[in-house]
This record gives structure tokens, C-alpha cells and sequence, in this order.
């Protein structure tokens, strides 16, 4: 008889007839309990767990689906022809917006309070491509009744990236928010950003905004790439003396 065996025998005796206190029953159980070590060592001691945390990220930090836009930025040539063309497909003559944007330090995407100039805001934080043309973006958003109150905060905290001030008239085409922005600085542009729909894929988005420009007047040579924070800091780039 090999010695598993003898292990195996003894331990099936141990489940039918269990071992008392005597010298020789003890012994037996030590017995059971070495070879078993020997034969199984991986069940005499588990091996630690491993915790692999990038499988497991979604323990520690929740994620969620956020809104999306899908945008489009343009130099405008013609305000003008823009604003006819934007007021014809709106039916409407627009609504004129003063903001004050502050952009502050963020790791990843861009974190901004958005003043109103009335008292209300809003805190944005989005995650979008620096690209030109039709691009995703997807935002989180929070009001505020306090917006000078909390850029304060958050300066001291995060430090401010730059600030953008602009004034936006705003029309409403379909699913689609039509800015034509003028703004301290830089000048004339446009913004389009399509409000996608929880049923609506990313191409579905292009080609609503793509079909819009064109109906606008809004050629792909002046599509520009990035933010206004990031064109006005780069105008300082190119400005500041050597």
C-alpha cells in the first residue's frame, strides 16, 4: 500500500468513525493531517489573493454613462449671412448669452465655471478631442447660485488655467444648439453642438452636424481644433516678446 493510500483510507475512516482522545487516535489524526499536507499542499494553505485593480476599478470609483454632444468650432467670415441663415432654419432670432468662463487645472478633460453674469452658473466638467470637425463630447454638469463664491474655492484649490468671456447667441435648429459666439480676444466663431439621444450612435451625431454646416454656410477650411482658452493661451504663446 503506497502512502495515499494509506492517507486516503484513513481519512475515510475519519469521516465514518471520528477519532476519539486516546494516544493512538491522535496519532492517527496527526498522521491524516501531515500526509495530506504532503499530498495537497495547496490545500492545507490557500494561496493569497491576488487583487488586480484595473479589472476591479470599477469597485472604487462608480462610472457612468455621461451626456454627449457631438460639436463642431468654425471661424465665421460673414456674421451677418451666418446669423440670417441661423435665424431662418431657428425661426427664431436667437437668444443672447454674456458668460464668463474660467477654466481651472485638471488632470484629465477640462474642468470651467461658467458665470452667467446675473448671478447664476455652472460647473462643467467634459471630456473632449482636441480635432477638427465633428467630434464626441461627453460633460457633467452642476448649477450654482454662488458661481463668484466657488471660483474663488476652486482657484485656491486647482489654480485657473485661463478664462474666456464672450457674448453667444444661441438658436435652437432641431436637436441642435447653434452658437454664433463673439468673443474678447479672438473674434467671430461658431459653435454647433448636437444633443444626442440615448438611441442616437456617434456617426447618427456627424451626420446631423455635418448636414447643418452645410445648410449654415460653414466650410471645413475654417473648422478649428481645441477650446477658446487653448486659442486665446496660445495667441499669448505667439505674443509674448522673446
Amino acid at each position: 500500500m503506497n502512502i495515499s493510500s494509506m492517507a486516503l483510507g484513513l481519512f475515510r475512516r475519519s469521516l465514518t468513525r471520528p477519532f476519539g482522545s486516546s494516544r493512538k487516535d491522535r496519532k492517527n489524526s496527526d498522521f491524516i493531517g501531515h500526509l495530506w499536507n504532503q499530498l495537497l499542499p495547496e490545500a492545507a494553505e490557500p494561496p493569497p489573493r491576488k487583487w488586480d485593480l484595473a479589472a476591479n476599478s470599477s469597485s472604487f470609483r462608480p462610472k457612468r454613462v455621461m451626456p454627449s454632444n457631438v460639436e463642431i468650432k468654425a471661424t465665421i467670415k460673414d456674421v451677418t449671412q451666418f446669423a440670417q441663415k441661423a435665424a431662418e432654419l431657428s425661426q427664431s432670432q436667437g437668444t443672447v448669452i454674456r458668460q464668463l468662463d474660467t477654466f481651472f487645472n485638471c488632470n484629465s478633460g477640462r474642468l470651467k465655471l461658467r458665470d452667467f453674469m446675473d448671478g447664476s452658473g455652472q460647473l462643467i466638467y467634459y471630456v473632449r478631442p482636441d480635432t477638427e470637425g465633428p467630434k464626441l463630447s461627453q460633460y457633467s454638469i452642476s448649477p450654482t447660485n454662488e458661481p463668484q463664491s466657488l471660483q474663488t474655492v476652486l482657484s485656491d484649490a486647482l489654480g485657473v488655467k485661463g478664462q474666456v468671456k464672450k457674448e453667444r447667441r444661441l438658436f435652437l435648429i432641431g436637436q441642435t444648439r447653434v452658437h454664433l459666439d463673439e468673443v474678447d480676444g479672438l473674434g467671430h466663431y461658431m459653435e454647433l453642438e448636437v444633443v444626442m439621444r440615448a438611441e442616437q450612435s456617434v456617426e447618427e451625431g456627424q451626420q446631423v452636424a455635418e448636414a447643418l454646416m452645410e445648410q449654415l454656410g460653414v466650410s471645413k477650411d475654417s473648422l478649428v481644433e481645441g477650446a477658446y482658452v487653448d486659442l486665446l493661451l496660445n495667441n499669448q504663446k505667439t505674443n509674448a516678446p522673446l
